[in-house]
């Protein structure tokens, strides 16, 4: 007997308009590859800072071939926040300083940390990046993404958590940056071989939420518009005068 026994369904109404995913576009300090890569998990468990009150936790540690992102976890026995799903830090938002703050410092001295706005660029950075967002949560517990680029050197990595608002202050705790490296290794990929998005040579340029191609504008000039056609106008107003038009210097006949 089958587990399933509904048996097939039929499809939506209004079905899903078909698309193909594209190779990986080879910037791994934007986001994660998630798409294309199953990372190697740390399960790594501890308190980063606490206060009576309030704990920040990590959860885990998801490795990914040039990257790593942390889970952390803010546990409270008073209200957090009203949406949970904004997260109490975001790497879109100007951080306030007596609020929550994370950070990390490599063994080179290198350091990057949610203190800034992070905005993707299109160019390898020259500096590490940190990247935070909310996940959701409840009123009393709220889960983050912390998302680090590139993989710390081999050593400690110190992971630096504040927040005065809570009577937290700056605590460190120190992970094993070599065991992260070693992690990435593990990280299997997922669709190998994906063809690169296929452009024609035509320049791809963004409108909203959708990718559109269009082909090159011309260098020179583009011609006119053709000019929409008049009607003439009807005979019974063919006396009066047009809008605009000058006055007629002779009055019309009066009728006798």
């Amino acid at each position: 007997m089958s587990f399933f026994t509904d048996g097939p369904r039929s499809r939506p109404l209004f079905p899903v308009p078909e698309q193909e995913l594209f190779g990986y576009n080879g910037r791994p300090w934007v986001e994660t590859p998630h798409e294309y890569i199953v990372p190697a998990i740390l399960p790594w468990s501890m308190p980063l800072g606490r206060a009576e009150r309030t704990i920040v936790a990590l959860r885990g540690i998801e490795v990914w071939p040039e990257s790593v992102s942390f889970q952390l976890s803010v546990y409270s026995r008073d209200l957090l926040l009203d949406e949970p799903g904004e997260g109490l830090i975001d790497h879109r938002r100007v951080p306030d300083y007596n609020a929550l703050l994370v950070g990390v410092l490599f063994p080179d001295g290198r350091r990057a940390s949610s203190e800034t706005i992070s905005v993707p660029s299109a160019t390898k950075p020259d500096q590490p990046v940190l990247r935070a967002q909310g996940l959701g949560g409840s009123a009393f517990h709220v889960d983050h993404e912390i998302f680090l680029w590139p993989l710390p050197p081999d050593g400690p990595l110190e992971f630096i958590v504040q927040w005065l608002d809570r009577d937290i202050e700056e605590s460190r705790t120190s992970l094993d940056g070599t065991a992260i490296r070693d992690a990435a290794k593990e990280a299997g990929e997922i669709w190998p071989g994906l063809p690169a998005r296929e452009s024609h040579g035509l320049p791809v340029r963004r409108v909203g939420a959708q990718a559109m191609i269009t082909p090159a504008w011309p260098a020179q000039a583009s011609p006119p518009l053709p000019q929409p056609q008049r009607s003439s106008p009807p005979a019974e107003a063919a006396d009066q005068p047009r809008k605009g038009a000058p006055l007629p210097t002779r009055l019309p006949r009066r009728a006798r």
